[in-house]
């Protein structure tokens, strides 16, 4: 299995865009591909993934604003800042036109991405992810109608820095081994969590994380701005794991997206890229084979 520090995922690099500084790598050769993590990860979540799409793409891993080894700003979460920035970094690396590709949070800049970007992207895969604030968004986060209570209390100001600093790999692994939408595939963050754990507990780190949530306001009011002004023309694949989030999302995109197909990945749980690597490399290979004939 690849390490999160192997060859296969490129250098990393540090580039200054947009008032951040993000760090990325870069590997392959083909078309260019942007790949977007989820929470609580860094780059490193792709790190089974890149190998299977080097040989087809030029791939491209930051660490999103507030993760890893990219800069955490007290401002500049919510998601058309972070896909303006992630767009400005693609821009910088020479990569006027490419296949966008988010998981979890990483999934919440797509649309905005696709909004400010529009000759650029040429296709979206949303992996357990959807647009927040339409559709049936909103109830992920009510515990009461199925959703998760982390988004409340991730999007709250102060108590998460102060309850987590120093037990930031408790909260971690119980993220990553939850009953609901947990891994089933159980090792599969194991090579990984160390780092994950490491970025949490950098200066600003857990306050960076969080900030992605206490940005959601602002996202879903965005997101309900840009849907009035009509469905992006990028082709849109939603990914769901049988054991995770699923397609619960399908129906934000399908608001948002003019053209929408769905899959399913079996015996998986919420972090598809490192529980089914290979069935999601194959999946996003037939995307963007359909989405450039």
């Amino acid at each position: 299995m690849n390490t999160p520090l192997d060859p296969p995922s490129g250098r990393l690099r540090r580039s200054r865009v947009n008032g951040h500084v993000i760090a990325h790598r870069e590997t392959g050769t083909g078309p260019a591909v942007l790949l977007l993590h989820g929470w609580p990860q860094t780059g490193a979540a792709w790190r089974t993934v890149v190998p299977l799409l080097k040989d087809h793409a030029t791939v491209v891993v930051p660490d999103l604003p507030g993760f890893g080894a990219s800069s955490r700003p007290h401002t500049g979460y919510d998601k058309m800042t972070v896909a303006a920035t992630v767009h400005e970094l693609m821009h910088t690396l020479g990569h006027d036109k490419y296949h966008a590709v988010g998981h979890d949070v990483g999934g919440q800049a797509l649309l905005p991405l696709a909004r400010i970007a529009p000759d650029a992207i040429q296709s979206v895969v949303f992996v357990e992810a959807g647009v927040p604030g339409l559709g049936n968004s909103l109830a992920s986060g009510n515990p009461f109608t199925g959703g998760s209570w982390h988004f409340g209390f991730n999007m709250l100001p102060d108590l998460p820095e102060a309850l987590l600093t120093g037990r930031e790999d408790v909260y971690l692994r119980w993220i990553f081994h939850r009953d609901s939408i947990g891994v089933v595939v159980a090792d599969a963050v194991d090579d990984a969590f160390q780092e994950y754990v490491t970025a949490f507990r950098a200066p600003g780190g857990v306050r960076g994380a969080m900030e992605h949530y206490r940005a959601l306001p602002t996202d879903i009011e965005d997101n309900r701005r840009i849907a009035t002004e009509g469905r992006s023309g990028a082709p849109a694949l939603v990914v769901g794991a049988r054991q995770g989030v699923g397609l619960g999302w399908l129906d934000s995109v399908e608001d948002s997206f003019a053209t929408v197909t769905s899959a399913w990945i079996e015996e998986c749980g919420h972090y598809v890229p490192e529980e089914r690597p290979a069935e999601l490399a194959d999946l996003l290979r037939a995307h963007w084979t359909r989405a450039e004939t």
